[in-house]
């Protein structure tokens, strides 16, 4: 089960700074990094339906969960900062939810006997902010095979850890 977010929606992979060596920006690294998750889940299914592995590879998102993610977060110490935890600090009471029920969908994905391989849960209320789990809607880029391949290979790389030596199902 991988962990995303909805600011995967926001993600794009850039595979000229895929570390943020160059330009760390919290947000954009972030959602890249949940968009990653994301097609990382979707890749592995693949795979795994394409070499008979077995397994079933789902993901899910909180929604919008009151946790110390924002307060806490990268980017600390200066004024915009301050005021997107400030703004965070109002908002995310009105449209979110605990983090109890923000972890019902992984619960759920990881747990139900009623998931689709591949398949992505997320909470069922407004743009998903809020609710109990159900299937998410997917970003359009996270559906891009070739970038997740692209991404697996990459991963493999900096990694140094590959699948190569699983063979296929007989």
């Amino acid at each position: 089960m991988q962990l995303s977010s909805i600011a995967a929606r926001q993600g794009q992979i850039d595979f000229d700074d895929l570390q943020a060596e160059r330009s760390y920006k919290p947000f954009r690294s972030y959602s890249q990094s949940k968009l990653a998750t994301l097609m990382f889940g979707l890749e592995l299914q693949r795979r795994s339906d394409a070499w008979g592995w077995g397994l079933t590879s789902v993901s899910a998102h909180p929604g919008v969960a009151l946790t110390e993610l924002i307060p806490n977060g990268p980017g600390q110490g200066n004024i915009a900062s301050g005021i997107s935890r400030f703004v965070a600090g109002l908002i995310v009471p009105l449209l979110g939810h605990s983090a109890e029920a923000g972890a019902r969908s992984q619960i759920f994905a990881a747990t139900s006997d009623t998931v689709t391989p591949g398949g992505y849960y997320g909470p069922d209320g407004m743009s998903e902010m809020r609710g109990n789990p159900h299937p998410a809607t997917f970003p359009q880029q996270s559906l891009d095979a070739g970038v997740a391949a692209r991404l697996w290979t990459v991963s493999e790389q900096l990694s140094k850890v590959t699948f190569s030596t699983l063979e296929p199902a007989a």
